[in-house]
């Protein structure tokens, strides 16, 4: 299981676009969507700088320049998420999406819907976990067990928040779902 699919209805595009853009053939990318084939490095590369193009910021505020980003390999792959995704992540709902809420890393208690802790800032991010998130192969999450605190076990997801009672949790769909939900008609 991997993220390909996912990055790229993310982005709107059917498969013949992205072969396209790839200069693939649309075997070869349906084949690694499908995981009936593992990409080498260097396609992984070239996954990775092709969907880095897409993710795209306008210049917004003091910055003149657009800004660029890069999904890691590593989420691509569905095996975590780096600091590098969360920021890209963050960045596109902040700049594209702000209605829809705030982009925050949150820790639950396990299998619970009771909130413990909410992350904005990306700092506080790294400084609590290290600066990645990880999954699992299977493409479930490993819950987060926080050393600092007598290993404390909560559940992470990746949610917009906009106030304590419109809350859209959004991990299932970045991280391992095969569509993403449309949460404008909301």
């Amino acid at each position: 299981m991997n993220n390909l699919r996912t990055v790229r209805e993310f982005f709107d595009l059917s498969l013949s676009q992205a072969s396209t853009g790839l200069n693939w053939d649309k075997v070869k990318l349906e084949a690694f969507e499908l995981a009936e084939k593992i990409p080498n490095v260097l396609e992984w590369q070239h996954l990775a700088e092709y969907y880095a193009n897409l993710f795209h910021v306008p210049a917004v505020g003091d910055n003149v320049e657009p800004i660029h980003f890069r999904l890691s390999v590593d989420y691509l792959m569905n095996v975590g998420i780096t600091m590098n995704d969360l920021l890209a992540f963050k960045w596109y709902f902040e700049n594209t999406r702000p209605e829809l809420g705030t982009f925050n890393v949150a820790l639950y208690q396990p299998q619970t819907a009771k909130m413990e802790q909410k992350f904005t800032k990306l700092n506080d991010i790294l400084e609590q976990f290290a600066g990645y998130l990880l999954l699992n192969y299977d493409g479930t999450m490993n819950q987060f067990i926080n050393e600092r605190n007598d290993n404390q076990i909560s559940d992470w997801r990746l949610i917009l928040y906009k106030r304590d009672d419109l809350i859209i949790d959004v991990t299932d769909q970045l991280v391992y779902f095969d569509y993403l939900v449309n949460y404008t008609v909301m």
